[in-house]
Parts: C-alpha cells; sequence; structure tokens
C-alpha cells in the first residue's frame, strides 16, 4: 500500500491537485496501466438522473483513459476559496490508500474503493475522498479496440467506426437498463450483431456489466433492473419499497457508474472519427480546473512564461522533478511560492534535527536544484543564507569527499575530525598547482560544514586564508582566488556539452544554438500543448508555392518531438551537475574540460534526430534567399552531408514546416510559405536583413532611382582577406565599399 502519512510533510494545494492527486491510482489498475499513467479528470456532459446516489454533495470526476472515478466531500465549505485563513495558500497534509477494500456482497454494500483523506493544517478546510477502480477494466478496453482495429489493420479510421459503434451501443444498452427497461438483447438479431460483433472481448465486458447470457441466445439485463422498472412506475403500489432496494443495490450503482465510464470511452474514441460522425451524447468537460477551485488550490502565484521543464518518460523522475516533490510545490509556482514552502516544511519539521538532519538536508537539495534550473535570484538568495546557516548540499558533501579520500562516504559524521586533516594534508602535498589546493581547502569546508565541526571549519578558513593571500596564487594578472570563483560562478550557468556521435561537431554546435534561444527553447518545450504547434497535422503550410505534404509536416513534428527531448536532457544534465558543484571537480576550471568520473557526462543526441538531420539537397547549399531550404528527410533528393549551412537551414526548414498553417495563426503570421522575411516568428528570429545601396559619383538623370536593396538572409558567406585575417577582418572586408 502507498500511502502518504496524514500528519507527515505538507505540499501546496496546488501540488497535491496537480500531482498528487493525478498519481493516486489503485494497486490492481497500476499493473495494467502504461508506467507513468497519470489522471486526466473530466466530467461527462450528458446529465444523468441516478435513483441510487443518495450523496448528492459531492464532486464526481473520472479519470478519460484508465476511467478511475474520483469522489470529493468538502466537511467544510469555507475553506473553498484560493487562499488559506492567514491569507496565503493552503498546505495539505493527506493520506492516499492505494489499497482496495471490495465489497463482498453484489447486491448491497459499499462499492469497491481506496480511500483518502486531505485537510489543510492551517485553516478548517478538510475533503475526503474516495476512489474507484473502474468497472471495465483497462485490459478489456485495450483487448475491444484490439479485436475491432485488427480487422481493418489497413484501415485504422474503419476500425474506429466500428470500435465506436461498439462502444455508443453498450452505452445505450446500459442507459436502457438504468431506466427500467427488461428487453434482452438477442444475438442471431441482425442490427445487434451488426453493431455488437457479440465477440469474446464483447461479451466480457457485458458480463461484466451484470447482463446474464441465457442458452446461448440472449443477453439479459441483470435482475435489479426489473425492480428499478418498478420502481419508477408511478401507479405501482410497492414504488417506495422498489425504490429503496434500488438505493441499496451496489449492481444498479455499477450499472449507473458504468453507464458514465462508456460515455467518457466513447467520447475517447469518437476523437479518432470525423467530426460529423461524432455522437453529443458521448462527450465530456475537463474538470481539474473545477476540482482546485473545489479544494481552492487553483489561485495560487505563478512564475512568468514558466514551462514544464522535465518530464521524464518511462515512470521515472529527473532530479528536478524530484526536487518539486520534496518540497511540495508544482513546477509552475511562483520562486516566492517555492520559498514560501521551503520555509513552511521547515517550521513543521518534527524530526529530531529539524536544521541539520537528514530531512532538512533533502529540503536543501531541493531547494539548491530548483534555484539552479530557474536561475533565480531570489531563491539563490535563499540558498546563500541556507549557507550561512550551516547547510551543505548532498552533492557538494559527495564531492568532497571523493576530492578527499577517493570515493563518497556514507557517514560523513563517522568520520572523524583529525582524520579528515591527516588525509586533507596528504592531498594538499601531492598537489602541485594553486587551484588544486585551493579546491582541496574548499572541499575540507564543506566537510566541516557537514559535521557542525567548529574546529574543523575554523582550520580549513585559515588554511583558505593563508592560500589566498600567497603570491604565487595570481590567475591572469588578479591577486588572489576571487576573480577565479567568478568564473566558476559564470561557468556553472551553462549547459551540458554533447557528445560526437560521428563527425558531427557542426550539428552539435547548431543544436547548442537553438537550445540557447529562449524563444525556440520554450516553443520546443511546449511541444504537447496542442497550440504551438501544427500536432494535429493540418494542410495549409506552404514551402515557396508548394504545398506541404501530411508526411512532410509528420517528419517536421517527428524533428521537434525529438528536439524537446534532447533538450530536457540537456537541462537535466545541467540541473543535476550544478547540484553536486562539480564543476569544483574540472581539471582546468571548465565543467566540461574534465576526465574526472565525478563529472556528469556530456548528453548524447538522439540517434534517430541525428539521422533526420545528416542529410543534404544535391547540388550547391543554401544562399542567401529566404525561400532556400533543404526537403524534408524521406525525399529523393539528398544524401550524406557534413555542411553547417545545409543542416541550419535543414533546421530551420523542420521547426517552419511544423508550425500550424496560416488559418491558425495570429495576425503576425499570416501567411504559410517563405517567401518574405516576415512570415514567421522563427523566421523573424534568425533571419538577418542586408540593406545594399547604390552611391552615384556623377549627376543623376531623370527617372534614376537610388533605392536601397533589401535582402533577408539566414547565412551570411564571407571571404578571407588574407590568412592572417580574423572574423572581423572577414566582417570589415565584406561592408568595406566597392569600387
Amino acid at each position: 500500500m502507498g500511502v502518504v502519512n496524514l500528519h507527515g510533510p505538507g505540499v501546496l494545494g496546488g501540488f497535491f491537485v496537480k500531482r498528487q492527486l493525478v498519481e493516486w491510482i489503485p494497486d490492481d489498475i497500476r499493473r495494467q496501466l502504461p508506467e507513468g499513467h497519470k489522471h486526466t479528470w473530466v466530467q461527462p456532459q450528458t446529465a444523468f438522473k441516478r435513483l441510487s446516489d443518495a450523496n448528492e454533495s459531492a464532486w464526481h470526476s473520472m479519470c478519460r483513459d484508465c476511467l478511475c472515478q474520483l469522489t470529493v466531500t468538502v466537511e467544510d465549505s469555507s475553506g473553498t476559496v484560493n487562499t488559506c485563513a492567514d491569507g496565503t495558500w493552503h498546505h495539505f497534509h493527506s493520506t492516499l490508500s492505494t489499497a482496495v477494500d471490495a465489497s463482498s456482497d453484489q447486491e448491497a454494500g459499499p462499492e469497491a474503493t481506496c480511500s483518502g483523506r486531505a485537510r489543510c493544517c492551517k485553516c478548517a478546510l478538510a475533503a475526503n475522498l474516495e476512489l474507484r477502480p473502474p468497472i471495465i477494466e483497462p485490459t478489456m478496453t485495450d483487448a475491444l479496440a484490439s479485436a475491432r482495429r485488427s480487422a481493418h489493420s489497413h484501415h485504422p479510421t474503419q476500425g474506429t467506426r466500428e470500435l465506436l459503434c461498439t462502444v455508443s451501443t453498450m452505452f445505450k444498452l446500459v442507459r436502457n437498463a438504468c431506466t427500467g427497461n427488461t428487453r434482452p438483447v438477442r444475438l442471431d438479431s441482425d442490427a445487434p450483431r451488426r453493431l455488437l460483433k457479440f465477440d469474446a472481448p464483447c461479451n466480457h465486458i457485458l458480463e461484466i456489466l451484470g447482463f446474464e447470457l441465457t442458452n446461448d441466445t440472449e443477453f439479459h439485463p441483470p435482475g435489479i433492473v426489473r425492480v428499478a422498472e418498478e420502481a419508477l412506475d408511478a401507479d405501482n403500489p410497492s414504488r417506495a419499497a422498489r425504490l429503496a432496494q434500488v438505493r441499496t443495490s451496489l449492481m444498479f450503482r455499477r450499472l449507473e457508474r458504468a453507464r458514465q465510464e462508456l460515455c467518457v470511452w466513447g467520447g475517447q474514441v469518437q476523437r479518432g472519427v470525423p467530426k460529423e460522425e461524432r455522437q453529443a451524447v458521448l462527450a465530456y468537460k475537463p474538470a481539474a480546473d473545477a476540482l482546485a477551485t473545489l479544494l481552492g488550490a487553483g489561485g495560487y502565484a505563478q512564475r512568468a512564461g514558466t514551462l514544464t521543464l522535465l518530464v521524464a518518460g518511462g515512470g521515472e523522475h529527473s532530479a528536478l522533478d524530484d526536487a518539486y516533490r520534496q518540497l511540495g510545490v508544482p513546477d509552475d509556482a511562483a520562486d516566492a511560492l517555492v520559498a514560501w514552502s521551503y520555509t513552511r516544511l521547515t517550521e513543521e519539521d518534527q524530526s529530531a534535527d529539524p536544521v541539520f538532519g537528514a530531512s532538512a538536508r533533502a529540503r536543501f537539495d531541493s531547494l539548491v536544484t530548483i534555484s539552479a534550473a530557474r536561475s533565480s535570484d531570489e531563491l539563490s538568495a535563499l540558498v546563500a543564507n541556507e549557507k550561512e546557516r550551516g547547510l551543505v548540499a548532498t552533492g557538494a558533501i559527495r564531492a568532497a569527499c571523493v576530492a578527499l579520500f577517493g570515493e563518497p562516504q556514507a557517514e560523513v559524521d563517522a568520520i572523524a575530525s583529525d582524520t579528515m586533516r591527516e588525509v586533507f594534508l596528504a592531498r594538499l602535498a601531492e598537489a602541485t598547482a594553486p587551484k588544486a589546493k585551493m579546491e582541496l581547502a574548499e572541499h575540507l569546508a564543506v566537510l566541516g560544514d557537514a559535521k557542525q565541526d567548529a574546529a574543523l571549519k575554523a582550520y580549513a578558513a585559515n588554511v583558505l586564508s593563508t592560500l589566498e593571500t600567497s603570491a604565487e596564487i595570481e590567475i591572469g594578472g588578479a591577486a588572489g582566488v576571487a576573480a577565479w570563483k567568478g568564473k566558476v560562478d559564470t561557468w556553472e550557468q551553462l549547459p551540458a556539452g554533447l557528445k560526437n556521435i560521428g563527425n558531427t561537431c557542426y550539428l552539435n554546435s547548431i543544436l547548442q544554438c537553438l537550445f540557447s534561444i529562449l524563444p525556440i527553447r520554450k516553443a520546443v518545450m511546449s511541444y504537447g500543448d496542442g497550440a504551438t504547434w501544427n500536432e494535429g497535422a493540418q494542410l495549409g503550410r506552404r514551402d515557396g508555392g508548394r504545398l506541404l505534404t501530411k508526411d512532410e509536416i509528420g517528419v517536421a513534428l517527428k524533428f521537434v518531438e525529438l528536439l524537446k527531448r534532447l533538450f530536457e536532457a540537456l537541462i537535466s544534465q545541467r540541473v543535476e551537475g550544478w547540484a553536486a558543484k562539480k564543476v569544483r571537480k574540472s581539471s582546468g576550471g571548465h565543467p566540461l574540460a574534465s576526465n574526472s568520473a565525478a563529472v556528469p557526462p556530456a548528453v548524447a543526441p538522439d540517434r534517430e534526430l541525428a539521422d533526420m538531420l545528416l542529410l543534404r539537397v544535391n547540388g550547391s547549399g543554401p544562399s542567401n534567399a529566404t525561400s532556400t531550404y533543404a526537403p524534408a528527410p524521406g525525399s529523393q533528393q539528398q544524401q550524406q552531408q557534413q555542411d553547417v549551412d545545409e543542416c541550419m537551414a535543414q533546421c530551420v526548414g523542420l521547426l517552419v514546416h511544423a508550425l500550424p498553417p496560416a488559418s491558425l495563426m495570429d495576425s503576425s503570421d499570416q501567411t504559410g510559405d517563405l517567401s518574405g522575411p516576415d512570415d514567421t516568428w522563427i523566421f523573424q528570429l534568425l533571419a538577418g536583413k542586408l540593406e545594399l545601396t547604390t552611391e552615384r559619383t556623377g549627376p543623376s538623370q531623370d527617372g534614376d532611382s537610388d533605392k536601397p536593396l533589401n535582402e533577408a538572409f539566414l547565412n551570411l558567406n564571407l571571404n578571407i582577406p588574407d590568412e592572417t585575417a580574423d572574423i572581423n577582418d572577414c566582417i570589415d572586408a565584406f561592408f568595406a565599399p566597392s569600387a
């Protein structure tokens, strides 16, 4: 059973709704779902009259993918506001059980549920939660979908149509049963056979829903349906008794919930067919915002221009994701809110040593990681303040142990201070470079902070002071080590490197350039929002006068997807390296120049991404003309290439091809082709404008025009005047007046 202790560390209300509730999955259902599954809460748009729902005050929602149902009952409605009683934010402590309490009584009693509870530690807001596993489990929906689509492997849309027919027919059968319709379904009838097929996956779902197959000829609704029919009959003298029987029937409650599951499932399926074929009754609306409002968690301060930078695949968590979990804040929370949550957790810490203990160090590690990822002045100031109090990041302790002892140490407190001094002096005698001695002294100071040993800290400070005033430590003419420390702070902001996977240094340079351009990075990281890129592969965008095909758009979208994966790896590598302070272990001071095993390895580009770009057009490379782009991969006009200009043009072309067509774009991006410098925001960002002016030496003639010639360019070809020329000489020569 996975449980979050009700009295354990609290989390911000937004984190509870956005992360903990969407990851709350019953154990039996989790095994049927892909790793990393998260709930997407929706509500059926069709209103159902529920005969058996005795708790009308409860809020209900359902996951559109796994069909789990969430029920929330708020105990104190006065707390359902976006700020807590003290004017800040709700801080929830919760317990969420993943073990299902199953009912053995199929006709009366409670439904099988996972129970949970959440309360704010600062006000009276509290809620009881119930998570019901789906009646139609994921293995059943997958089996039916596979059966329908495998029959039309050559025509996937037709397979989706038949799946939709089956699901919508089941929905109608259950809806009729909930209204007291006891009419059986005959297996030999033409219409039911055509719509349901009555194959093994279909029959299994019908049996799970309570329909009984008699004599292999008819499916009869559950027996409670006849009772419901009598309960709905106004002339029936035993109507009240029948109604009470229905309201205590677990089977009838299951039928009504199955109706909602089929509605949501059908709504998901019909997204794969044309709009004119969709059924209005099979529709749902998003419910995440309503849930946040219900629990007073929807109005927290958000960071401007925030992006969900790291979303690790395969159920794994990145260092940054774990840091947000440790502090209990969503990744789009403002810096002030992260700092507030850190302080709040420190105040609530009930451990034996809430200031320097294991829990305090884990919180501080998380704060350091988030501060590094955001490059936040506010969080950096808080980190500096905590360091002044004596807190040390785990990564810094690990790096110090590796520097002095050659390997990480499990228990730093178990190592005597005298032993640390002896090992330090031995390493200091081996070191020859001034910077290496400085590093060793700083590592000893880190261990002194970690042990909270005042004598060891004073000793390390004295050694550092002696080294700083030594005449032999002058770096670049600057006395002392202050200048070197400034360089380290600058290097810590650099992204991780990219490994060569062949002769691809030019490819890595282009990918790093794209990563460093913040608007492009922001757009690529937002892939998946359905708005920034043409993820629906709608036709309409042109390359010059040619309309792009659906395949070309698909290739471009794949490029953006792979680029996002690479950017996530670069950000994650930078965050993990910075948090551990492993830049101090660099042989030359630069984080990318070290062969030490303690330095995080560079990121290797995705092979599929590299293969997509290691292509070029037959003939000459792209000119300065704005409409010259390499064709999309898969074209017959390609061969292996090793030219940085063509690779850059290929990247720009793929990014532009992945943008939505003109009809879906704003007023600043109304054309769909690449015929001018103002077509797309990508082109405006990367293209330059060259103005050529002709100066006349003699008198002008009537009708002559001296208007300048404007030319847009993506790359500027420069001649090399002589063998000693540098880049400045080449630029000066290019812009020099011609004879």
